[in-house]
């Protein structure tokens, strides 16, 4: 399973890609962050960003998505704004076929750190052992982004954990001494 994890901005946006092996093993695939040119219009920017997000998802075949969630930002403008980044991604996700999933910055901090506060030099810092690559050779952009991908994984791989794992064991007992009584009736016969 490979997940594209996504910072969105209309500004920067951080892309990360991580592999989850069939061992459980997470495997940084690919990261950076596409710079939109703040001198051009919102709408070329949206554009730009619509193109680079298909570029990375044709060359690495992602199968799910991971965004951040809009926060309330003090200014309304920037969260407006936050929020077309997002519908741009949101919209090429799904035209592409991917799963998709959305969790919020400081959930994402807190899988990953402990801590929901956490500022962006932490996260790169334990993404960096976490994954095995130099800080200071990606944007910050970047490493949040794999962030949220790595958050992502965690919570699949806890869901599909807890999902197959939890027996309720007066059921599961119920069953089991059925399923023995029938093998002692055929036994008989």
């Amino acid at each position: 399973m490979r997940i594209l994890g996504i910072d969105p901005g209309t500004r920067m946006a951080g892309y990360g890609i991580i592999e989850i092996q069939n061992s459980g093993k997470i495997l940084a695939v690919a990261a950076g962050a596409w710079d939109l040119n703040a001198n051009q219009e919102l709408a070329s920017r949206l554009a730009t960003l619509a193109i680079e997000f298909r570029r990375v998802v044709a060359a690495y075949a992602p199968t799910h998505l991971c965004i951040e969630l809009s926060f309330l930002a003090e200014n309304p403008r920037s969260a407006l704004y936050l929020g077309h980044a997002r519908g741009v991604v949101l919209s090429e996700a799904h035209q592409s076929g991917l799963k998709i999933s959305e969790i919020s910055a400081t959930s994402a901090k807190k899988i990953i750190s402990g801590n929901g506060r956490c500022n962006k030099n932490e996260i790169a810092k334990i993404m960096s052992s976490l994954l095995g690559f130099q800080m200071q050779s990606l944007p910050l952009d970047a490493t949040d982004a794999l962030s949220i991908a790595c958050a992502d994984a965690m919570r699949i791989k806890q869901s599909s954990f807890h999902s197959s794992s939890i027996i309720d064991k007066s059921d599961s007992n119920k069953k089991i001494l059925e399923e023995w009584s029938k093998s002692k009736k055929q036994k008989r016969r």
